[in-house]
């Protein structure tokens, strides 16, 4: 099983290793929700490549927490399902070395839109719409020209989502850069996204609406 992307700057991934000194432990068990067959070609600026891949998001595990599904952000290595690994490190979209400079914030679009992933069909579109983001260079997303490209049965639909990305980024955007040696199993990035969590002043604002709301019912309520 490959499954394939590249980033020109791939040094830049080991001198982060500051925004987190400690490895993470990452579990790959398998396919989240299916995936379908794409082949997929990259060319410059990015290193030559092509092939035919599964794509689909991966359920995965992090430091033994509960089950997530991430995709692939690295068309030139491989991993494989049902082991352990240990050489990840955790990193903000923003500190990824992605290929395309709006990858980051494209890719938090893409998940702030919401979509429905429950089969192999919508996972690989899924999927194809992160590597488009990701490697595509020329400012605009085709699947079927560019810097990347790909074909199957869920371009269309991962075309359908590109054309329609919300306009804001809701979601927070995170990698885990694998550190291991060039071409061995387990080298390759993933990424994930997670909402927004409120900022401590929200929530001191929600609490006090609940105290206000209690305020009121209390003086409301009828003597006895």
């Amino acid at each position: 099983m490959s499954h394939l992307l590249i980033k020109p700057l791939a040094l830049t991934c080991f001198a982060l290793g500051s925004l987190q000194a400690h490895a993470d432990s990452v579990e790959f068990t398998g396919y989240a929700h299916g995936e379908t067959n794409t082949h997929f070609s990259a060319s410059a600026p990015n290193a030559p490549v092509s092939g035919n891949t599964g794509a689909g998001g991966f359920a995965t595990t992090l430091n033994g927490g509960p089950t997530f599904t991430s995709y692939c952000v690295d068309l030139y290595e491989y991993l494989g399902f049902g082991s352990s690994y240990t050489n990840y490190r955790q990193v903000p979209g923003a500190a990824h070395a992605f290929a395309n400079v709006h990858a980051n914030t494209d890719i938090g679009r893409l998940f702030s839109a919401g979509h429905a992933l429950t089969n192999g069909t919508d996972q690989a579109a899924f999927q194809i719409a992160i590597w488009e983001i990701a490697y595509e260079t020329t400012g605009s997303y085709d699947v079927a020209t560019g810097s990347a490209q790909f074909s199957g049965a869920a371009t269309a639909l991962a075309t359908t989502w590109l054309n329609a990305l919300p306009a804001t980024n809701t979601f927070n955007v995170m990698v885990l850069e694998s550190v291991a040696t060039h071409s061995m199993e387990g080298h390759q990035d993933v990424v994930y996204a997670t909402p927004p969590v409120p900022e401590p002043t929200t929530y001191a604002l929600m609490a006090a609406g609940l105290l206000g709301v209690g305020f009121v019912a209390h003086r409301r309520a009828p003597k006895r």
